[in-house]
């Protein structure tokens, strides 16, 4: 039993190692400059890529959407016919991390609307 965890610990350990090898061979910068722009079936793009997007925006949909599952997860948990310790617990987990995100988004200043 030692002999086959050790060698599962081995090769979990040469996987990650050739994962971060992987990664950092292939994360070398390119300096291309046609990478940032769009490609529109090889010819060169008629106009600009795309247009300014507000990130402040973007982050508040993200929470909307995120307020909006968890809510529709908790809201269910109780119509469950085993209602057990686990699920108490998790649902108070995803409570806790939501709010704790909240808070933090909050100190960012990234719900500041002006």
């Amino acid at each position: 039993m030692k002999f086959f965890l050790f060698c599962f610990f081995c090769l979990f350990l040469l996987v990650l190692l050739l994962g971060l090898i992987l990664l950092i061979d292939f994360s070398k910068e390119n300096s291309f400059e046609d990478k940032g722009c769009s490609f529109e079936c090889g010819f060169q793009p008629f106009s600009g890529s795309g247009f300014p997007f507000s990130m402040q925006f973007f982050i508040i949909s993200l929470m909307f959407l995120l307020f909006d599952v968890e809510i529709l997860l908790v809201c269910f948990y109780p119509m469950f016919s085993v209602f057990s310790f686990y699920l108490f617990y998790y649902s108070w987990w995803v409570i806790l991390m939501v709010f704790f995100a909240t808070i933090y988004e909050w100190f960012k200043g990234v719900l500041s609307w002006v």
